[in-house]
């Protein structure tokens, strides 16, 4: 199995840039699937956005569908068999916090603060420069100037369409801190978000865990998560698993 993502983990930023890259890579370790990853271009890919997975000659694009798509035919995988309707209801109304609530306050950040744009940037002319056929690599950094704002136009108009982006920067980081308070209210003193043992669901927390207070994006928001005692333990149990070379964050 390929699985093409954004990075190779090696960058400013492993696993990868994208939570829901690091879902499904989080998701196939904890399964015990072995997998290749390789940088994948987006505009190449069927529905222009990463992870895509090659399985057995079959291409299936968006994370959750490639979790469900192995689900249903490796006899490893994680899933959620042993959970009553209660927990799965439980576990679809985090992935929506998560996936659609989090995730465009991480957009936020990235895309629409000044700062955390500038030190995105470099990151993603470095992948735009992976992704781009030789002799077209070294011409890269001069155009991107004029591409960039261009892209950036682009999904801060995505971010005001969801809503998130009609917001101030205060008011977006109220939300999601009240969001975070919500991931930590769900998992208690538990170990994992619905039980002693993990499942399918914390792939997806430990994706947005880690994307929360992984450099170099500053905000109160990583401030949060990043002191909050529950949180960093839960995604150091989880990373002791799956991640065991991702270093402990740097507490503030």
């Amino acid at each position: 199995m390929i699985v093409y993502k954004f990075g190779d983990g090696s960058g400013a930023m492993p696993p990868d840039l994208s939570p829901f890259v690091v879902k499904l890579e989080t998701w196939l370790r904890l399964s015990g699937i072995p997998y290749e990853g390789r940088i994948g271009k987006l505009n190449a890919m069927p529905k222009k956005k990463l992870p895509v997975a090659e399985i057995d000659g079959v291409t299936i694009c968006d994370s959750s569908a490639i979790i469900a798509y192995l689900q249903r035919r490796h006899p490893n995988a994680l899933d959620d068999a042993r959970l009553d309707p209660q927990q799965r209801a439980r576990s679809a109304t985090i992935k929506a916090l998560f996936e659609t609530h989090l995730y465009f306050v991480t957009v936020y950040f990235r895309w629409a603060v000044e700062r955390n744009m500038a030190a995105y940037t470099p990151l993603l002319i470095d992948y735009a420069r992976l992704t781009s056929p030789p002799p077209v690599r070294p011409l890269i950094g001069m155009f991107a100037p004029l591409l960039m704002p261009v892209i950036r136009r682009k999904v801060l108009r995505q971010a005001w369409e969801q809503g998130t982006g009609r917001h101030s920067y205060d008011e977006v980081a109220q939300m999601g801190i009240e969001g975070w308070q919500a991931v930590a209210g769900l998992l208690g003193d538990q170990r994992f978000l619905l039980g002693d043992e993990p499942t399918t669901i914390d792939a997806t927390g430990f994706a947005w865990v880690h994307t929360a207070i992984a450099p170099p994006f500053d905000s109160p928001v990583r401030d949060f998560v990043s002191q909050h005692p529950a949180l960093m333990a839960y995604r150091e149990r989880i990373a002791e698993r799956c991640w065991p070379d991702l270093t402990r964050a740097p507490r503030r």
